[in-house]
C-alpha cells in the first residue's frame, strides 16, 4: 500500500496534469467535425470518440466528488490512499508515467464505450466544461479530509474509494488517453 502523501502537493500536481490534458484538447478543438472524428485505421477511437469516453466518465465521478466535498471535514495536510484506490490509479498510468507508452491495454467497460461519430467540438466543449470543475475542486479540496469520504466507483456501486483516491483515478484515466489522443493525431496529420 502507498506511504502518506503531502495533500498540497498531491493536489497540485493532479492540477498540474488536468490543465496539461486541458491544453491539449483545447487545441485539438479548432480541427474541427471532420478531423476530430477521423478514425486513425478502422476499429480505433477518433479523438471524439477518446473525448467521449472520458466525458462518460466525468459525468459519473464529477458529481460524487462535488458531493462529497460538500460534506467532508476538515484534512490533516496528508492522504493516504487506499488499496484499492492505489490499485486503480497504477493500472492507469504507472508505465505512461515511466515510459509514455501504454502496455497493458484495457477495453472500455459497458456504459463507457463511445458510438462511432460524435458533434466534435460540442464533445470537447463539454469535456474543457468538466475540466473546470475538475479544477475547482481540486482547489476546495486542499482543505478537506481526501480519505474519509467515499464515492462508489463506476464498476459497481456497491465498491467505494476514497475521495483522494477516485481523483487520483480520474486524473490517471484523463492522462492515459492523452497519450492516446496524440498518436490519433499523429497518426490523422493533424
Amino acid at each position: 500500500m502507498a506511504s502518506k502523501l503531502e495533500q498540497q502537493q498531491l493536489l497540485a500536481e493532479l492540477a498540474g496534469e488536468v490543465r496539461q490534458v486541458t491544453k491539449v484538447l483545447a487545441n485539438a478543438e479548432r480541427l474541427g467535425n471532420e478531423m476530430l472524428n477521423r478514425q486513425p485505421q478502422p476499429g480505433k477511437w477518433s479523438v471524439a470518440q477518446v473525448v467521449e469516453h472520458l466525458n462518460t466518465y466525468n459525468r459519473y465521478y464529477i458529481p460524487y466528488m462535488q458531493k462529497a466535498v460538500a460534506t467532508a471535514g476538515s484534512g490533516n495536510g496528508t492522504f493516504k490512499p487506499g488499496w484499492l484506490g492505489e490499485y486503480f490509479t497504477k493500472s492507469m498510468y504507472s508505465e505512461v508515467r515511466t515510459s509514455n507508452t501504454v502496455a497493458n491495454k484495457m477495453s472500455a467497460m459497458k456504459g463507457h464505450i463511445p458510438a462511432d461519430l460524435h458533434d466534435g467540438p460540442a464533445v470537447i466543449a463539454e469535456f474543457l466544461k468538466a475540466q473546470n470543475e475538475l479544477l475547482q475542486l481540486l482547489e476546495v479540496m486542499a482543505g478537506k479530509d481526501l480519505a474519509g469520504t467515499k464515492i462508489p466507483i463506476t464498476i459497481s456501486r456497491f465498491i467505494r474509494i476514497r475521495l483522494g483516491d477516485a481523483a487520483r483515478f480520474l486524473v490517471a484515466h484523463q492522462v492515459r488517453h492523452l497519450l492516446q489522443v496524440n498518436n490519433t493525431l499523429k497518426a490523422i496529420g493533424a
